[in-house]
């Protein structure tokens, strides 16, 4: 059988892949829908080509991923079977990696612009400074929010399947008779 959610084991990878990609995608389309609405989205994507806004969603992809990993590490989502103790344990880990994934997504940028736009130290100091407790506190949000969107799909997902297979069990059950 594989290892525990959120390990090196297949169950654990796949768990960390899945919860990382969806809450990478659902966080981009609120922010699409959110720029394109307020009409921001237009002139910045005209100097946005392909390969920075593929570099730039492969690093937030990775820095979610490792994060996820971390923030599922002691159960997974099955930790929410512990009831409001699991889920406010993965709200605090969700707020604490969404933190560091804010920080270091800020100072990846950052350090990136500095270096392609000469920008002097002090400046990238101040902001990194100011920057990187914002970013912490905005990822923070973003991480708890993450985690209960999350619960609430593996809340979903465990009634459907149950259903599912209720209702799949006891047609097999009169097949047999």
């Amino acid at each position: 059988m594989g290892e525990a959610a959120g390990g090196v084991g297949p169950r654990g990878r796949f768990e960390t892949w899945v919860v990382s990609s969806f809450n990478l995608v659902a966080l981009s389309l609120v922010g699409l829908l959110a720029a394109h609405a307020s009409g921001t989205l237009e002139g910045e994507l005209a100097n946005f080509g392909t390969l920075p806004g593929v570099a730039v969603f492969a690093y937030l992809w990775l820095l979610t991923a490792a994060a996820t990993r971390w923030a599922l590490a002691d159960g997974g989502l099955a930790d929410l079977r512990n009831g409001l103790n699991g889920l406010w344990r993965l709200v605090l880990r969700g707020f604490a990696a969404g933190a560091l994934i804010g920080a270091a997504f800020l100072l990846g940028v950052v350090l990136v612009g500095a270096v392609l736009n000469g920008a002097p130290l002090v400046a990238l100091a101040l902001i990194a400074l100011i920057g990187v407790a914002a970013a912490s506190v905005v990822g923070g949000v973003i991480g708890a929010l993450s985690v209960v969107l999350d619960a609430g799909c593996y809340w979903a997902a465990g009634r459907l399947v149950g259903r599912w297979a209720e209702s799949n069990g006891s047609g097999r059950a009169a097949d047999g008779e």
